[in-house]
């Protein structure tokens, strides 16, 4: 008779590597188990800790809440006693080992709206569905006696803290300290390095906007720093209330063109300061009226070429062009150029022209060709000779 084997293997994962219990009495908590592989997952959980059960103890599927208890009378503890062991969830893709502390504390805070406090770490996650309650209850003598009943080392720090009038900064400092959570960051929502670029003579004002997230839900007082006098901000810092359910902020600025002198203008935004800060390059660009490019770098003693041109100036506009080079010709002295055009000339060096390079055995030569029209002036080399 032949066994039945699965293939591919399943894989255990839960979603917690240790478990942490304050309480007063009961404790109610959830783990998550999932296959990671193949097959169909099936397993147990066994406890080394009297009085924590769980509810399914077996189990049969690929995804899986497992809901636990744990009653501090039956584990035999008295007030301010503490207990560490373990537990096993034994699968047939595996097994793992994880470690439990708990601990009876003397207090806990029942709230208006039905929950139970018993530890800094209720009320961290009562903090996240309930900021104002949170923030009336930290201050509250009830809150300092739990900090004590249940040996929080930060006492003093604390007693600091809840004299900030800014409760929000205070409450987040207080979990930081606490390891409950991280330092809030920021970062930019989109493009870091902002181009503008107009046309001449256009000096409208510009408006864009920068989107700042922040990495979570806690406090943040972010000034914005810039040193450039043609941008102005909307808001000269950030603060909490400024982000909306996505952590996200907006902040609009607007570019004034009037004070830019030259030709391109730029600056960097810092936001915030010390490691919670993000920064953004704003650029501005004024095109200059036409830009004129040859079609070859280089050109042969009896040749073709072309002078592409692009017109920024928003309207058709008159070039002259000049060339003391008799052997650069022109079809006419002035163009009139739409938005892009093309100047087109020829090279055809004259009998005596060829007998004086022939003489000097000048391998190539240069000569400048002079476009301009009101307040522009360009001068581009070109360099012909035998390629």
């Amino acid at each position: 008779m032949s066994e039945k084997y699965e293939y591919p293997l399943p894989v255990l994962s839960a979603d917690t590597d240790e478990i942490s219990i304050e309480t007063t009495g009961n404790f109610n908590g959830r783990l998550h188990i999932k296959n990671t592989g193949g097959g169909v997952l099936r397993g147990e959980l066994l406890s080394r800790l009297s009085g924590l059960s769980f509810e399914p103890q077996k189990f049969e599927g690929n995804s899986q809440t497992i809901n636990f208890t744990f009653n501090a009378q039956t584990a035999g503890l008295g007030i301010g006693e503490s207990v560490s062991s373990r537990f096993f969830i034994s699968t047939n893709g595996g097994e793992k080992e994880i470690p439990v502390t708990a601990k009876l504390t003397k207090m806990s805070i029942s709230t208006p709206d039905g929950h139970t406090i018993a530890n800094i770490r209720d009320f961290y996650e009562y903090s996240q569905k309930h900021p104002a309650q949170a923030r009336r209850m930290f201050t509250d003598s009830e809150f300092y006696m739990l900090l004590l009943a249940t040996g929080y080392k930060y006492t003093e720090v604390y007693e600091s803290l809840h004299k900030d009038a800014n409760r929000e900064r205070a409450m987040d400092n207080f979990f930081v300290l606490s390891g409950l959570k991280g330092r809030t960051w920021l970062e930019l929502s989109g493009e870091k390095r902002l181009e503008f670029t107009r046309t001449p003579g256009n000096n409208a004002k510009i408006s864009g906007e920068l989107k700042i997230k922040k990495s979570d839900s806690g406090y943040v007082e972010a000034p914005l720093n810039f040193s450039a006098n043609w941008l102005s901000f909307s808001s000269g810092k950030l603060a909490s209330s400024d982000f909306d359910e996505e952590n996200t902020a907006a902040v609009t600025f607007t570019i004034d063109p009037e004070k830019i002198t030259g030709s391109i203008a730029r600056d960097e935004i810092i936001i915030g300061t010390d490691a919670v800060r993000c920064s953004a390059e704003i650029i501005y660009r004024r095109l200059p009226p036409f830009v004129l490019r040859l079609n070859r770098g280089t050109y042969r003693y009896s040749d073709r070429g072309t002078i592409e041109v692009t017109n920024n100036t928003g309207a058709p506009a008159r070039l002259e062009i000049f060339c003391p080079e008799s052997y650069i010709r022109f079809a006419a002295g002035a163009y009139t150029i739409p938005a892009r055009g093309e100047i087109h000339f020829e090279i055809k060096l004259s009998a005596f022209t060829n007998a004086q390079m022939f003489f000097r055995k000048l391998p190539f030569m240069k000569a400048n060709i002079e476009i301009k029209s009101d307040r522009f002036k360009k001068i581009l080399p070109i360099t012909i000779g035998e390629w």
